[in-house]
């Protein structure tokens, strides 16, 4: 132990996590930049997907949303993932020209072998990625005509594949500049980009291939995939899940469709709604979030105003007569709920590095934006715009018949994400909707949550391949240390949090060798640059100004946890990373016969 406790190696410290710009398999010259506006018949030139496209022509915007990815940004070159037929959709309305002959259609351009691309449409990646921990993949898309859904599949190394369902309403009313005029693209009027994520976690230990766009829903309409990430090797998120101040009972449950003058039932926040008449969906987005699932409950947040939604045509009655339209409910105060609708969180949450938060929710009337801001103990606060096209066609049950609540076509739900990595160390207290902009629709936000992120530490060099080989060959298991004679590697992990001010940080450790001591340590440096360095049975992880912290022994189940002031004993101020690790005996089963063996790393970056 005592080369251990006095090596001082220096190394850099190691990233939280990975996210990785895949460089999709564009198929599609499908976005305007600089000079291609206006050659409808251009033979290497830009044609819509339909009748219209974004308009990047002043460069790719630069936004929250945007800037996370890689897209894109060159005149003459594909830039889309496209899963559609340009000649069948609208009925063949904006079909391939056969000749040039200078209208707003242009001809099959020489970069286009098939018209036909609703064939599945595969990416293969350059460099495989191993995922590790928390792994999520990320993706930018539009959905034209009404929204709709599809299929992304995920290819694995090992031949295991797993296919995932993304969606979106129509692309009209959003924050980017959009086009019209079919192939000629003249800027008309702004468009939406949908966000979606598939969680990836479940395959830990496999190795990424393939991605793979298929199978739309809408054979009216056209995807266009913009850009993809996948983020991998990112500790394992703590997820909190916010009882929003719902305002509006506006989904319909069992036994609440039929009576549109219930004083106290269902009303729609214009002329439909979600209809889980028949029970919440499960798939994966719906079943991520907590949804209200109680009939005669509030269950969403709504921005707007029933009386002036689509013109006035939906408002409420003055008095009961019977028919699809309702009168005003006794659980609604004011009519006008265009106002900022905020969310006290009943236990403030401290945010970490990656935190953020994300909501789902629907825009009625051609869709629109709205803000979302969080706000903070201190007093400061970020605010961030979300949008979406209409809710028509996304594959989720809906109804129609306004107050009625009858089945009647699908609808789409949006998920958004708001950034708050840059809150790292700061306490969540507020959650505001605000400012929608569209007047003339309604908004309905279903479920929020706040993925706070890593607000303790970051788990790295593990004996599971993805760092430095083990000593004898003795792999553990993703985010353990080298195998012990359990068969398994130990963890170290924590609890508590990374302030100062708190003091609760606790390190623990599991997979050990029962009823035996461990040395909890504390190094600067991630050695070998974060991959280890072979000791013992396992790998040193923590070096640089070893501290001692605390020596304890496990439990029956090869489990510990430190007790001692942690924060104190290693010195640590405000802005320090620190990286801990545990040594431990395995006196009789050592793999590797050293006697000794050590969990995997964790690093930890202090706030005030």
């Amino acid at each position: 132990m005592k080369a251990l406790l006095i090596a001082s190696l220096c190394a850099s410290p190691i990233a939280a996590q990975s996210t990785h710009h895949i460089p999709l398999n564009y198929n599609y010259n499908g976005i305007v930049h600089a000079g291609e506006e206006g050659n409808p018949d251009s033979s290497n030139g830009y044609r819509s997907i339909s009748d219209r496209g974004l308009n990047f022509t002043g460069g790719v915007p630069n936004d929250s949303l945007l800037n996370k990815y890689s897209i894109v940004s060159s005149p003459g070159a594909l830039d889309i993932v496209h899963l559609g037929n340009r000649n069948t959709i609208m009925g063949g309305l904006f079909a391939f020209d056969g000749t040039p002959d200078g209208d707003d259609v242009g001809t099959i351009p020489s970069w286009m072998t098939s018209i036909n691309q609703s064939s599945p449409q595969t990416t293969s990646l350059g460099s495989p990625i191993a995922l590790s921990g928390y792994s999520e993949a990320s993706f930018i898309y539009q959905i034209s005509n009404g929204g709709g859904l599809f299929e992304v599949v995920f290819g694995f190394q090992s031949g295991v594949n797993h296919t995932a369902r993304l969606g979106g309403g129509d692309w009209f009313g959003g924050p980017y500049a959009g086009t019209s005029n079919a192939d000629f693209a003249l800027f008309e009027m702004n468009l939406s980009i949908t966000e979606g994520s598939v969680d990836l976690s479940a395959y830990a230990g496999e190795t990424l291939t393939s991605i793979t766009f298929q199978n739309r829903t809408n054979l009216n309409g056209g995807c266009v995939i913009i850009a993809a990430n996948l983020t991998a090797g990112a500790p394992t998120p703590s997820v909190v899940h916010i009882p929003l101040d719902y305002n509006h009972n506006g989904i319909i449950h069992i036994n609440e469709r039929g009576f549109p003058d219930d004083p106290d039932g269902f009303r729609s926040i214009s002329d439909r709604a979600l209809n889980f008449h028949g029970g919440m969906p499960t798939d994966a987005l719906v079943s991520s979030y907590e949804v209200v699932n109680q009939a005669g409950e509030l269950d969403i947040v709504h921005l707007g105003n029933r009386d002036t939604v689509a013109g006035g045509v939906w408002g409420f009655q003055p008095i009961i007569n019977g028919d699809d339209v309702g009168v005003q409910p006794n659980w609604m105060s004011s009519v006008d709920q265009s106002g900022s609708q905020t969310t006290a969180l009943p236990s403030p949450l401290l945010l970490g590095s990656g935190a953020r938060a994300k909501l789902i929710y629907q825009i009625s009337n051609d869709g629109g934006l709205f803000k979302v801001v969080c706000h903070f103990q201190n007093g400061a606060s970020i605010t961030q715009t979300v949008g979406a096209g209409d809710w028509y066609n996304g594959g989720y049950p809906g109804t129609g018949f306004v107050d009625q609540g009858w089945p009647d076509l699908e609808l789409s739900i949006t998920e958004a994400l708001v950034d708050l990595s840059a809150a790292a160390g700061e306490v969540l207290t507020h959650i505001t909707f605000k400012s929608p902009s569209n007047p003339i629709a309604g908004y309905a936000i279903l479920a929020a949550k706040v993925i706070a992120g890593a607000p303790v530490g970051t788990i790295y060099c593990a004996g599971d391949g993805s760092a430095s080989p083990c000593p004898c060959g003795n792999t553990g298991a993703p985010e353990q240390g080298c195998a012990n004679g359990t068969g398994q590697g130990a963890q170290i992990t924590s609890e508590g949090t990374n302030s100062l001010s708190a003091d609760d940080f606790r390190l623990t450790a599991s997979n050990m060798i029962p009823n035996q001591p461990g040395l909890y340590f504390q190094g600067n440096n991630a050695t070998g640059n974060g991959l280890g360095t072979q000791f013992g049975d396992g790998l040193r992880c923590a070096g640089g100004g070893v501290i001692r912290l605390q020596v304890r022994f496990t439990d029956s189940d090869g489990e510990s946890e430190t007790s001692a002031d942690l924060i104190s004993l290693g010195g640590v101020v405000a802005g320090d990373t620190k990286h801990y690790q545990c040594w431990y005996r395995d006196p009789v089963t050592s793999l590797c016969g050293t006697q000794f063996n050590l969990t995997n790393g964790y690093e930890v970056i202090w706030v005030p």
